[in-house]
This record gives structure tokens, C-alpha cells and sequence, in this order.
């Protein structure tokens, strides 16, 4: 067990359900009572990336709720592409508040999980009284497609370039999804010390043998928890994680409403300097425009596991400010 913030951090007490909501069968963790807080991980991870979040929650009196998002964990997966747009993220998370009968809630997300949660306020501001985000500052849709800018103007072996292609890293990130992990969270955490490093491809075309690699335990990433991470993915292979990437194009094209639009309900960031997503052009000035945005030096992109009590002290202080009192 880890301790953050004091506290112990025993996820058999963490509530684990489904629910059919929005055409799949959705599978979620709570604990606590109290204004509800939806959490909403990135890739590669499952709802257990949360779990210092969760305890800090629920003894601050809130409800935690972390998601296993479409494609991950103990969720459905879809096969299709299409099954992955921000759209049907989206439609998720409100199903799931409308079945558990949530009128209002704060939503965070981390990596990929932002996109589910700024759009969500975008699309329904009346269900949200805040959005926090990890890793991924928010950037208003533009009226040009700029995510596909940004892939086309990379190096071919770029990780997201990478991902694009159908079925090739499904082949190789399956093969041993505990070393597929392993390489994953240590290249891009801060204790990497070559990072931040971008992840590309090597000579061969393949991705993990070009990542870094630890010699020891990772101290943000306990042996028994890369265990329980590995046989996630060992259910439900890396396909729905990947198809999230293959919908960018999509979710440019459904969000067009959107377009240019700030977020209409308060919000906030927290990114660790060492996090590589921080050195995309323009996403540190998009993350320093967010209110009281916050900056971990030693943190790379796993920030809510490598830094959770700063995470934590920052989230709750959001959520004291922008939820109603009583």
C-alpha cells in the first residue's frame, strides 16, 4: 500500500459496478459520499491510475468516480474506430451521471482524458460545475484541423504517427503488455533522465525497443500495481487505447460547433515540468492562460502518480472554490 497525504490507500474498499449506459457496458469505481467528482484516465492506463485521487476524495467528504473509459479495463471495447469519438466519451460520462442520478459534478481528466473532459463542459456546461485538467492543457478548437497539422509535420516514426497505422502496434504492444508498460510510464516519467523525450520508432518500426528503459522498481509505480495494470491489458489488448488516437480526424470534424469556443465553466491544470506533452509548441502557453495553472519541477507525464499530494492539494482547493457551500 502507498500513502499519500497520510492517507492509506487500500483499493478493496473502492466500490466496483457496471452500468449500461450509451450503448456499452460501462464499468466505474467509487468510494465516498458527497458532490461528485467523475475522473476520466489516458492511455495507457485504467480507472486504478486514480487510486491516490480516489482516497483523497472520499476522506475530504466528495465522491469519487473514476472511469474505466470505453476500450480500457473492465469496460466494453468496441471494435470500430468510430465507437471512440469524444462524442461517445462524452455521452458516457453523462449516461453514467444520469443513471446514478447526478445532476452536477466536477469532471477531471489526465492525458487523453482530457479530451473527454473538456469537451464535456463544452457540450454541457449545465452538468459541470468545474473541469480540472492533468498533462493536457485545454486549446480551443481551431477553425483548422491542427492536431493532423502537427502528426503530418512529425517524424514518421513519431508516436502518434505511429499509432495511426491499423493493427501493426496492436501487434506489438500485445505481445507482453507488462513490458509494453513498463517501458511506457518510466520513458515518459520524470525519473526517465533523458526526459522529457519524445517516443518514436526506431530503425525497425517498432516503439518500445527506442524507449527508455528502468533498471529498478519505478518509485511512483509499485511492482504489484504494474502487475495489476499488465493483466488489464492482458484482457483487453491495447486496440481501444489506440483507436482513441485513430478518431482525431473524427472529433475535429463532430466538434466543429465548437469551434474557437473557451470553456464556459471555471477550470484548472496542474502538468509536471518534465512532462514531454509541456514541450509541444504552444502547450505550456496553453497551459500557463489556465487559471492558477501549477507546475511540478521533478513530475514528467504521469503527474497524478509521481507528485499525488501536490495533485491532491490542488484538486481539492478547486473543488472548494467552484463547488456550492453546504
Amino acid at each position: 500500500m502507498k500513502k499519500s497525504l497520510g492517507i492509506t490507500t487500500n483499493l478493496k474498499s473502492v466500490r466496483s459496478h457496471h452500468a449500461n449506459v450509451n450503448g456499452i457496458r460501462l464499468h466505474y469505481t467509487e468510494l465516498g459520499t458527497g458532490p461528485a467528482v467523475i475522473l476520466c484516465h489516458g492511455f495507457p492506463e485504467t480507472w486504478r491510475s486514480w487510486h491516490h485521487q480516489i482516497f483523497a476524495l472520499a476522506k475530504a467528504g466528495f465522491r469519487a468516480i473514476a472511469i474505466d473509459m470505453r476500450g480500457h479495463g473492465g469496460s466494453d471495447c468496441p471494435d470500430e474506430v468510430t465507437a471512440y469519438s469524444v462524442v461517445h466519451t462524452v455521452g458516457d460520462v453523462i449516461g453514467l451521471m444520469d443513471m446514478l442520478q447526478i445532476s452536477k459534478a466536477v469532471i477531471v481528466g489526465h492525458d487523453a482524458g482530457t479530451s473527454t473532459a473538456y469537451n464535456a463542459v463544452l457540450m454541457r456546461p449545465d452538468r459541470f460545475y468545474g473541469v480540472m485538467g492533468l498533462s493536457v492543457p485545454f486549446i480551443p478548437r481551431a477553425r483548422m484541423n491542427m492536431m493532423k497539422a502537427m502528426i503530418e509535420a512529425s517524424p514518421p516514426g513519431f508516436y502518434m504517427r505511429y499509432f495511426q497505422s491499423p493493427e501493426l502496434p496492436e501487434r506489438e504492444l500485445d505481445v507482453d503488455p507488462r513490458e509494453t508498460l513498463r517501458r511506457i510510464y518510466f520513458h515518459n516519467s520524470g525519473e526517465n533522465p533523458s526526459g522529457p523525450s519524445g517516443m518514436e520508432t526506431d530503425e525497425a518500426g517498432l516503439l518500445l525497443p527506442a524507449l527508455a528503459t528502468p533498471i529498478n522498481e519505478m518509485t511512483f509505480l509499485s511492482n504489484n500495481e504494474l502487475d495489476q495494470a499488465a493483466d488489464d491489458y492482458r484482457r483487453t489488448g491495447f486496440n481501444g487505447g489506440l483507436n482513441g488516437y485513430r478518431a482525431f480526424d473524427l472529433n475535429w470534424e463532430l466538434t466543429a460547433p465548437w469551434a474557437e469556443m473557451m470553456l464556459p465553466v471555471p477550470a484548472t491544470f496542474i502538468g509536471g515540468d518534465r512532462d514531454i506533452v509541456l514541450h509541444f509548441s504552444g502547450f505550456r502557453e496553453a497551459a500557463e492562460a489556465m487559471s492558477r495553472a501549477q507546475f511540478v519541477k521533478t513530475a514528467g507525464h504521469w503527474i497524478h502518480k509521481e507528485a499525488p499530494d501536490e495533485v491532491n492539494s490542488h484538486l481539492l482547493n478547486f473543488l472548494r472554490r467552484v463547488m456550492p457551500a453546504g
